[in-house]
C-alpha cells in the first residue's frame, strides 16, 4: 500500500493535463473557424457591393455611353483605385468605350455593336473585389446594352 502513495495524484495531474490540452486545440480550431468566416463574410459582402456598383454602371451605360477612349486597357491596379472612378453606395465603377466591332461573342454574325467595358470595385477595403463586365450594344438600332463577357479580377500584389 505504501508503494502506491502519489500514484493516484500522478494519474489524475496526467490527465488533467491531457485534457487541458484537447481543450486548448479545440479552442484553437474554434477561433481559426471564427476568423474564416468571418474573412468570408467580408468576402461576400464586398463581392455583392462590387456586383451592385457594376449595376450601377450598366445603368449609367445604357442611359448615357461613353465616348471613344484613346487608350482601352482595363485600369492597371483597380484595387488601389487610380483614376476616373465614379462613386456609387456600395461602390465604384468606371466605363469605357472599347470601340465598334462586328465580331462579338454572343452576338448574331456580322452585326455592327459597340462593346464597352465597366469595371467595379467595391467600397470594403479589408475584401476589397474587382468585376469586370463587357456590354455590346447594336449601332444600326437603339437596344439595351446585352453582356457579352463577366470576369472577376484577383489581386495581383
Amino acid at each position: 500500500m505504501n508503494g502506491q502513495r502519489g500514484m493516484v495524484l500522478l494519474l489524475a495531474l496526467v490527465l488533467s493535463v491531457f485534457l487541458s490540452l484537447l481543450a486548448a486545440s479545440a479552442l484553437r480550431d474554434a477561433l481559426v473557424d471564427t476568423r474564416m468566416t468571418g474573412a468570408m463574410r467580408d468576402g461576400l459582402f464586398a463581392f455583392e457591393q462590387a456586383e451592385v456598383a457594376l449595376l450601377a454602371g450598366a445603368e449609367v451605360l445604357q442611359r448615357a455611353p461613353p465616348g471613344p477612349c484613346q487608350s482601352c486597357l482595363p485600369p492597371p491596379r483597380p484595387h488601389a483605385l487610380q483614376g476616373p472612378w465614379q462613386s456609387t453606395q456600395g461602390g465604384y465603377y468606371q466605363l469605357q468605350n472599347l470601340g465598334v466591332t462586328d465580331k462579338a461573342a454572343h452576338m448574331p454574325e456580322g452585326e455592327q455593336v459597340t462593346l464597352y467595358r465597366v469595371t467595379a470595385v467595391s467600397k470594403q477595403l479589408a475584401a476589397r473585389q474587382v468585376l469586370e463586365a463587357v456590354y455590346a450594344m447594336p449601332t444600326a438600332q437603339a437596344r439595351a446594352p446585352q453582356r457579352i463577357l463577366w470576369r472577376q479580377r484577383l489581386r495581383e500584389d
